[in-house]
């Protein structure tokens, strides 16, 4: 059962999305029980916005297709990894793909943090943040989104490749020892398949596409992670990632190099 599922009426409804003047935004919010999230609750609510409070009790993507809301905000402190995989899951369905995430926690190190973005989220918001400023990261976020629909192709936060191909016939890539199956979205290294996250899968393809290509970290940001809120270094920390996956020195790597000064590139061993 959900906790609550109550769409609110307003008097007044302000323009929070320049691309969709007239329609009130459809925000869901997984779990409320932290006090961040019932001050993101409480302010979006007063703000104008639809609001929606779920339960991690049900089948959530599948009730997320059918409410298809225009964001939605999933609280860490209480669900754990569970919020995590449902970031994930939420990526891996075309209908939900491009839905903005955003994640609550009371708490977050740096690390916590990466992970999170890495698993797709476009955001992140502690307790430290005001109702305020709540708000102006969901308006945020949600206008970045708009000019994503009516700019095709431009800082999309999953790249086109990930729902598009998967189940389609695409062409497996090949460069030295690996092996790259966009379809099904896999990956094999000397003969052997490895486990990645989907975003480390989006780098490694990324970069087989544009082999022996230089990337900074700052373009790589914009073409595989596409948020505005990730560090430079998450670049770093997804690289090492990978590096033990598939290098057979991952101090020494023959294949995703570090081109001093520059970049990253992968190239054939």
């Amino acid at each position: 059962m959900y906790l609550t599922e109550n769409r609110k009426s307003f008097n007044h409804r302000k323009d929070v999305s320049p691309s969709r003047k007239g329609i009130i935004p459809l925000v869901c919010i997984v779990e409320r029980e932290s006090s961040v999230a019932r001050l993101a609750l409480d302010h979006l609510e007063h703000e104008g916005f639809a609001v929606r409070t779920l339960s991690m009790e049900t089948d959530l993507i599948q009730r997320l297709k059918q409410l298809q809301p225009s964001l939605v905000i999933i609280e860490t402190t209480l669900l754990g990894g569970r919020a995590l995989q449902l970031c994930r899951g939420i990526r891996c369905v075309q209908s939900l793909a491009r839905t903005p995430v955003i994640l609550l926690a009371a708490k977050a190190s740096e690390e916590e943090r990466i992970l999170g973005l890495d698993s797709g989220a476009d955001d992140y918001i502690t307790e430290s943040s005001s109702g305020r400023e709540v708000v102006a990261r969901v308006r945020s976020v949600l206008r970045r989104f708009a000019q994503q629909e009516l700019h095709s192709g431009v800082r999309h936060t999953s790249p086109p490749f990930i729902p598009s191909l998967v189940g389609t016939s695409s062409p497996t890539m090949r460069t030295g020892s690996i092996e790259i199956d966009p379809a099904a979205m896999r990956i094999s290294v000397r003969g052997t398949e490895i486990e990645t996250t989907s975003l480390e899968f989006r780098l490694l393809y990324y970069l087989a596409q544009n082999q022996d290509r230089v990337f900074t970290r700052e373009q790589l940001l914009d073409a595989v992670w596409g948020s505005y809120y990730v560090e430079p270094r998450s670049v770093d920390a997804c690289v090492r990632r990978l590096r033990r996956k598939i290098e057979r020195d991952p101090s020494n790597p023959t294949s995703l190099r570090t081109i001093r000064g520059a970049g990253y590139s992968l190239q054939a061993a």
